[in-house]
């Protein structure tokens, strides 16, 4: 899951199940299904979920500021029941989901995170209190961006990161892009070869955290 941003629609699962979704039926179908799903949620349904809710919210008419380009449908009535479903998603996606789990790896990261889901909740309200949030220029790409770091979370560049490559055996290619001083975080050195490409340790560690036995 690429993410980049703390906000419902900051991560690229959230933006694919947007560009998939057809209609306002199949918004109100994802979220009984995760009601219905009583185990615990991995990163790219939570992410899921937590855009299905924030995609209601927006139906109600309280949007939130990174809200993408929507499905085919406007401002729909909602009912008070279906609003209490999504309000209790976001609860337990914060309390017993794998995205919870990555978050919380990230003490500044999680406390926005944190605040993104208060901000939910109260979208979910219709009594409470609301604004139309400006709408966030995004934000401009460098020509040498890779990627987001799998450890980090933050953009990636041919400067301060590599672009880590492993074809798999039954075929297919998988890449990650870490920085590479989050890389020397991990454990002591020496990382690198001369040419400044992963030496075999660290090689063999990016592998493992791909998960794959080097």
């Amino acid at each position: 899951m690429g993410t980049w941003a703390s906000g419902s629609f900051g991560n690229d699962t959230a933006m694919d199940f947007v560009d998939d979704l057809k209609d306002f039926a199949a918004l109100r179908r994802t979220l009984i299904k995760f009601d219905k799903n009583s185990d615990e949620l991995d990163a790219d349904e939570a992410s899921i979920a937590l855009a299905a809710c924030d995609l209601l919210a927006a139906a109600t008419g309280r949007p939130p500021a990174d809200l993408p380009d929507a499905p085919g449908f406007g401002k729909q009535e909602v009912s008070d029941e279906l609003l209490g479903t999504a309000k209790a998603i976001v609860q337990r996606v914060r309390e017993n989901s794998e995205l919870a789990e990555l978050w919380s790896e990230e003490e500044e990261g999680d406390a926005e995170w944190q605040g993104e889901l208060d901000a939910l909740l109260q979208r979910l309200t219709p009594s409470a209190p609301y604004e139309v949030p400006a709408k966030k220029e995004p934000s401009e790409v460098p020509d040498d961006f890779l990627g987001h770091c799998y450890l980090c979370n933050e953009p990636v560049t041919e400067r301060d990161g590599i672009n880590f490559e492993f074809t798999m055996p039954a075929g297919g290619t998988l890449s990650i892009h870490p920085h590479r001083s989050c890389i020397e975080k991990l454990s002591p050195g020496p990382h690198w070869n001369k040419d400044g490409s992963p030496n075999e340790k660290t090689r063999k560690r990016l592998m493992q955290d791909m998960g794959f036995e080097a």
